[in-house]
């Protein structure tokens, strides 16, 4: 065997070692031999590595089952941080997280002007207070990432954000060079699909959808995400649903999906009709408690164009598995059966959708975690 390919399989396990500490959270030699299928002393002598450099460390005996108790290994949480970005069309919401991607401290502003200068002041002006927090230790800032509602080329540029009205934004090369450490960059759909996929780990054809101000998927097939020629595959909030629409979406195209089934296109619509407008979705989930009239017609509307858009996500990705995750169906859970009644299946006949366990953060832990496993895996092919 060559060297090369012995260094390798060498990076692959202790990646592999690493990654099974990440997700376990507490765990021991012997039960990642068992898991992993790698043979005892591998474990322990990559353990040993992942420990100098002080990423592992070991906590008290677990249970044993017969002879010495098993010592128990975790991450080292605190030996570095990362700052993770949830780039909406409103607000933008920020986090510190631990390696453990556990959430340490939450930060966020809204966009008042959204022309992409003054967005990013905002940003880094906020990044950079964030950074003044991190306590000393060994590996300070790991990275910083960011979940963006909008469309992401395979280079990591914001190649369109219809909302906002940004074209070719490499925010990217932006942040690198201002923060020297790795940048990461990917859609919130993508970003939340990768996230609740570790929930589901049974289920290896997923898409995950979201709906807030825009609406938003991750189509996992495979067990991997699918991403297309040039990375759009996702953009399902603009396929058309009402092809006699005569206003136009903000994309360009009419009818399409986010027009209808959006948080923000459910307060203009009921706000057409209001001398007083509604500020937020919570608003209008208030008025469906008071069965106010006109909010009850909003929604039934929005049952049905949810209905047609999952019905056709059914149909041409045929999911083990749909998550739905918005903070209108979370507040009023009696909709999932009203929703799941007008879901046309003359093929299928049935579809298991369940709700986000996560809900509004599962984009920007995702990307959180984007930053940690890439973290790793660097020192996995240089430590």
């Amino acid at each position: 065997m060559k060297i090369s390919q012995t260094r390798d399989i060498r990076s692959a396990n202790r990646l592999t070692i690493i990654k099974h500490i990440l997700n376990k959270k507490h765990i021991s030699r012997a039960r990642i031999s068992e898991e992993t299928g790698l043979n005892k002393a591998t474990v322990s002598t990559i353990v040993k590595e992942w420990m100098s450099l002080k990423l592992v460390e070991e906590t008290t005996t677990g249970d044993s089952s017969g002879g010495r108790k098993p010592i128990i290994l975790t991450l080292a949480a605190r030996a570095g941080y990362c700052i993770s970005v949830d780039m909406g069309v409103q607000s933008v919401k920020l986090i510190l997280t631990d390696l453990n991607n556990e959430i340490l401290l939450r930060r966020s502003f809204s966009i008042a002007e959204p022309a992409f200068a003054c967005v990013y002041r905002q940003l880094y002006q906020e990044i950079d207070r964030i950074i003044k927090e991190i306590p000393p230790c060994p590996y300070g800032l790991i990275g910083i990432s960011l979940a963006v509602r909008g469309i992401i080329d395979l280079d990591g540029v914001i190649r369109f954000i219809p909302k906002l009205g940004w074209h070719n934004i490499d925010i990217k090369s932006l942040l690198d060079q201002r923060y020297h450490v790795p940048v990461y960059i990917d859609n919130d759909g993508n970003l939340a699909a990768s996230m609740e996929s570790r929930l589901y780990p049974q289920y290896r054809e997923m898409t995950v959808l979201s709906i807030t101000d825009v609406i938003s998927c991750g189509i996992i097939t495979g067990g991997e995400l699918v991403r297309g020629y040039l990375g759009f595959a996702n953009a399902v909030g603009h396929h058309t649903v009402n092809i006699r629409e005569t206003h136009q979406c903000s994309c360009g195209k009419y009818g399409c999906w986010e027009q209808y089934c959006s948080d923000q296109a459910l307060l203009e619509e009921i706000n057409r009709n209001r001398r007083t407008p509604l500020m937020d979705i919570d608003q209008f989930i208030d008025l469906i408690q008071k069965q106010d009239p006109d909010a009850l017609n909003v929604l039934d509307h929005f049952i049905h164009n949810l209905a047609i858009g999952l019905s056709n996500i059914i149909f041409f990705m045929n999911s083990e598995m749909i998550i739905l995750n918005s903070h209108l169906i979370h507040s009023l859970p009696y909709l999932m059966p009203e929703i799941m009644k007008d879901i046309v299946l003359p093929i299928t006949h049935s579809q298991e959708i369940l709700l986000s366990t996560l809900g509004s953060d599962a984009p920007i832990l995702g990307a959180s975690m984007q930053a940690i496993e890439a973290f790793f895996e660097i020192l996995s092919m240089h430590g």
